[in-house]
């Protein structure tokens, strides 16, 4: 008899039921394997238990003793519905835990990829210059963000951050959403806002914070009831948490 046999007729040795050859061939593998000899003390201190408990109870459990003896003592291939049942559980709870997981690492990459992508917008519209669609002049500045925050009248001064003052304004495209880029300046330190007016499905496309999005460049991202947004500065000279997070109870 090997372990594997063993365990086949563990629960018939301990229910007092293996007789015969069978039993003999336990004992001898018993005394020649440790490792089983521990697993059978260990299970029969565990049955000593459990049959403990029982008497204590005036409950008459006979019958469910027979079923379970009925099961145990059945051929492998009897026993098959119960294996494909557990290994059905072990599935559903396996599936469970993707749809929690998985669509949690989807949204946090998803969030630091519109990140990295307003780092990298924010560093072609203001250092490499590549874009001159601005409205700058201050009619111009009211028509779009009449045009683009029709709820938001006084704008500007909601998300102007303190000592600065607006620069210029331009529709830009972020992994393929249209957000409105305002830059702000102060002194010569120019700081963006990102803003997205959420869609009637409250869609939010709110970034992650990056302490370094490229280019020594933070970003942080801002969410309200019904607009998202990031702003995005040269790391250690804008307060870019502190905008954000004024930009998320102000707006």
């Amino acid at each position: 008899m090997n372990c594997d046999s063993v365990h086949d007729v563990l629960d018939l040795y301990l229910s007092g039921e293996l007789k015969g050859e069978k039993m003999a061939e336990l004992r001898l593998h018993l005394q020649e394997c440790e490792r089983c000899a521990m697993a059978v003390r260990a299970d029969r201190e565990l049955d000593n238990a459990l049959r403990t408990a029982m008497l204590e109870d005036t409950v008459d459990v006979s019958a469910v003793l027979a079923r379970f003896h009925e099961r145990i003592a059945a051929p492998w291939w009897k026993r098959i519905p119960q294996l494909i049942s557990v290994r059905r559980a072990a599935i559903a709870v396996i599936l469970v835990i993707a749809l929690i997981v998985f669509p949690r690492l989807y949204v946090g990459q998803a969030q630091r990829n519109m990140a990295l992508a307003a780092a990298g917008d924010h560093y072609e519209d203001l250092v490499l210059l590549r874009h001159s669609d601005w409205e700058q002049k201050p009619e111009d500045v009211t028509r779009f963000i009449q045009a683009q925050f029709p709820q938001k009248h006084n704008l500007p001064a909601s998300i102007t951050p303190a000592g600065a003052s607006l620069e210029k304004v331009r529709l830009c495209k972020l992994r393929g959403t249209s957000y409105a880029h305002f830059v702000f300046r102060t002194g010569t330190v120019e700081t963006s806002v990102y803003l997205l007016a959420k869609p009637a499905d409250g869609a939010s496309y709110q970034a992650s914070h990056l302490r370094d999005g490229g280019h020594g460049l933070e970003v942080a991202g801002f969410s309200t009831a019904d607009m998202s947004g990031m702003v995005v500065g040269q790391h250690g000279f804008v307060p870019i948490l502190s905008i954000a997070r004024q930009l998320a109870q102000t707006l």
